[in-house]
């Protein structure tokens, strides 16, 4: 029990200084109230508002900066409009001219092919009258063909 009442006088000592602190903590508030300080935020308000507006003007030319940038970018091109047109206008050009030559080389071919077949039948009608007119030599041509593929098949 005598712990008990150790533990007892101590928390009754305890209790009278938290009461002598109270009394100084309320002094001091009576001190402070009479004393009369009133914080005065106005100044500090100001400068505030006019950094906000200087921030504002800050932020407004930049996206104003920023826009001229994006329109420039956009203006811009890797190849100018002349340029591009002159590459297209010489491709088309170069397609014109490769598909003229090509399209009268098919022709030179084909009136060639012509040519040489008219030739031929030409050829062949003159011979076949000549022989005609000449049976004697027709008959010595045969003779002439004869032997030669007898030539050519003992090779």
């Amino acid at each position: 029990m005598a712990k008990l009442d150790e533990i007892a006088e101590l928390l009754t000592e305890e209790i009278r200084s938290f009461g002598s602190w109270v009394t100084e903590l309320k002094v001091l508030l009576k001190n402070i109230n009479d004393f009369g300080f009133e914080p005065d935020t106005s100044e500090m308000e100001q400068l505030l508002n006019e950094h906000q507006s200087n921030l504002k003007t800050i932020s407004e030319r930049q996206h104003q900066a920023l826009d001229k940038v994006l329109k420039n970018i956009d203006k811009s091109r890797l190849i100018p409009k002349w340029e591009l047109a002159l590459i297209y206008t010489v491709m088309i050009l170069n397609a014109t001219v490769f598909g003229y030559f090509g399209y009268h080389y098919i022709q030179y071919e084909k009136q060639k092919e012509a040519a040489y077949l008219e030739g031929r039948n030409e050829g062949l009608f003159k011979a076949r009258q000549y022989f005609e007119d000449h049976p004697i030599i027709f008959k010595d041509y045969q003779k002439w063909i004869k032997k030669q593929d007898s030539i050519l098949h003992k090779k």
